[in-house]
């Protein structure tokens, strides 16, 4: 049991908590699993151990517990930095990790922020965050590229890490038709932009979306890259490799 405001709040448990670096794949990989026949997806990002509102978790165990199944699923990107959080108001929760290669996340991340450093510097931070955890061998990684590619393969091995069987209903999860407003990107705050564009890419088919580096940053920007050590020892770190069209990118 916690407490929060003086009032005592009991820990729940069988929550599955889907976290790393935004623009990795973490909105696609909640709808997905969040449509197993045995998991109540909470269905947007709550963000509850950044503002602190535990009291959600109490209100989705109650609506776990109406639709009569096992594990309530939440993905909020940002969230990898509260993993202390997790352990201390959920029991065992289920950590599941998708990590991208650093160019492809780098690539999403300026085009929403327009700014290279910013964007590399959340990619850094946002994996230090997780791979320094202590409890780091209890979670579950996935890479956004063998998703993509083995989508089955990478679900059964997810529904194992949660401890249920593989459903097949998981891939036929339900698209609600949403278009993009007409030049919208001219009246639109960022994170409404943002926003907007998630909930269009969301309902489309699932596409590959390895290497996009190659159109969405310019020379300039890759050898920034190369030349930031940290992020050259993230991509180690992530077991992602620099290619050598990089390289040879920036020297023509």
């Amino acid at each position: 049991m916690v407490f929060f405001h003086n009032k005592l709040y009991t820990m729940i448990e069988n929550v599955i908590f889907i976290i790393g670096c935004g623009h990795s794949g973490t909105t696609l990989l909640n709808r997905i699993i969040g449509n197993h026949k045995n998991i109540y997806d909470v269905g947007h990002e709550s963000s509850l151990f950044i503002f602190k509102h535990y009291f959600l978790l109490d209100s989705w165990d109650k609506e776990r517990k109406n639709k009569n199944v096992k594990w309530i699923c939440e993905k909020t990107p940002k969230h990898v930095q509260k993993i202390n959080e997790m352990y201390h108001h959920v029991k065992d929760p289920k950590i599941i990790v998708i990590t991208r290669n650093g160019l492809d996340v780098v690539a999403s991340l300026k085009k929403r922020y327009g700014n290279l450093k910013e964007s590399v510097e959340r990619w850094i931070e946002d994996n230090h965050a997780w791979i320094n955890h202590p409890k780091k061998e209890n979670f579950h990684v996935l890479k956004y590229e063998s998703f993509v590619k083995n989508q089955e393969e990478e679900l059964k091995k997810i529904c194992e890490f949660i401890g249920e069987e593989y459903d097949e209903n998981m891939m036929n999860y339900e698209k609600t038709p949403f278009e993009l407003e007409e030049r919208f990107f001219d009246h639109l705050i960022r994170d409404q932009k943002h926003e907007m564009l998630r909930k269009y890419q969301i309902n489309q088919e699932i596409y590959d979306g390895t290497n996009r580096y190659l159109t969405d940053l310019s020379k300039e920007d890759i050898h920034a890259l190369i030349e930031n050590n940290s992020f050259i020892e993230m991509m180690k770190l992530l077991d992602y490799e620099m290619p050598d069209s990089v390289y040879v990118s920036v020297s023509v």
